[in-house]
């Protein structure tokens, strides 16, 4: 037990149950953000709360169609701190830990806990689970254990514990802090968007940009948007950036680097950000700080300004669903171009003869297609 307790083993299961609670957002959100973009952003509010496409909405005219994609996310959103709960649980405990963490999870969200109650009981269902594993019953019942006795025990005694002790203050302490990040001024929300931004553009997919990461997933699963777009953007301004530098900087670079810095750019358009990994391995003095600059900057206008968005990933593909999405595109190319003119302008010189042999690399490959 002791041995599960440690830092790392914490991380490690927090991970777990983020990495499959992500294609949940993911598909949650995008599902969403199309909803909006062709049925308006309202959709969401065309039926009365707690309809279905097949009551007072025609699901075979366009806004029941788009009201009922909607709907698709809105169920995907809403089970996804249930999938982090029963995944985390699962990663202490075993399979016995899925559905006590799945009930209990989705118990969270519908109380208003949200991602820090599920949170807390993915690691209180977990460890539990872990101590009714070590009881000692006759063979007879050993067999009932994962599929009875686990599950039906688990959910009791720790789903109760959650509603009587645990329930109201984590629900308080959610609504408290919904209400601070709504009621923030533009200022205020744009040092938020610099934050996620820059350490978005820090590690590059390592565990900072994860945590922010989870961190912009957590809010967006409990409706705050805002943070999703410093996390989008932060995590495209370094690839674009680098592109950027290359251009404004090329006899600085390598043919192989240049090559790099091409492949990187269609990438970061679709925020795959570790396009730019082998420039942070093998110049993280230079790269990084520029990387979280331009990040950082990206982050703070485009949250600052009111941009906001529904799907997690998708790069410049889920721009249109946004709101305000020319502070989107703003942002990206200002961040960028940060990154871009500090990285071009920091980056060591090479000598002539590097210089050189990129020149004549580049003359032959002029040749060879022109031939």
């Amino acid at each position: 037990m002791k041995y599960l307790m440690k830092v790392e083993n914490i991380r490690k299961h927090i991970m777990t149950g983020i990495s499959y609670m992500i294609p949940v957002v993911v598909a949650g959100g995008i599902l969403q953000a199309l909803a909006k973009l062709f049925g308006g952003w309202a959709i969401g509010d065309a039926v009365a709360a707690g309809a279905t496409p097949f009551t007072n909405m025609n699901p075979f005219t366009w806004e029941g169609f788009w009201w009922g994609c909607n709907q698709l996310g809105s169920y995907g959103m809403n089970f996804a701190v249930a999938i982090m709960t029963g995944y985390l649980a699962y990663s202490i405990a075993g399979r016995p830990g899925i559905v006590p963490g799945f009930i209990i999870g989705y118990a969270c969200v519908m109380s208003k806990a949200g991602f820090l109650g599920g949170l807390l009981m993915g690691f209180i269902i977990g460890y539990f689970i872990l101590w009714m594993k070590s009881w000692k019953l006759p063979k007879v019942m050993q067999g009932l254990m994962p599929v009875l006795i686990i599950p039906v025990i688990a959910t009791f005694v720790c789903g109760m514990l959650f509603l009587v002790v645990f329930c109201l203050p984590l629900a308080w302490i959610m609504e408290v802090f919904q209400n601070w990040m709504i009621s923030l001024n533009g200022g205020s929300k744009a040092v938020i968007g610099a934050v996620i931004g820059a350490c978005m553009g820090f590690d590059l997919g390592g565990p900072v940009n994860k945590t922010a990461s989870m961190a912009a997933n957590a809010l967006g699963t409990d409706g705050i948007n805002g943070p999703m777009t410093a996390k989008i953007v932060g995590g495209m301004t370094p690839p674009i950036g680098l592109w950027v530098a290359s251009r404004l900087a090329r006899k600085k670079f390598s043919r192989t680097e240049l090559d790099t810095a091409n492949t990187a750019l269609p990438m970061g358009l679709c925020f795959i950000t570790e396009g730019v990994l082998p420039f942070a391995a093998s110049d993280p003095l230079r790269f990084v700080p520029c990387s979280m600059l331009g990040s950082a900057v990206a982050g703070a206008i485009t949250v600052g300004f009111g941009c906001e968005s529904v799907a997690g990933h998708g790069g410049i593909f889920v721009v249109p669903m946004m709101t305000n999405p020319w502070v989107f595109i703003v942002g990206l190319i200002v961040g960028s171009l940060v990154t871009g003119i500090a990285y071009a302008f920091v980056r060591k010189e090479r000598s002539e003869e590097e210089q050189v042999e990129t020149e004549s690399e580049l003359d032959v490959d002029v040749e060879i297609n022109i031939g």
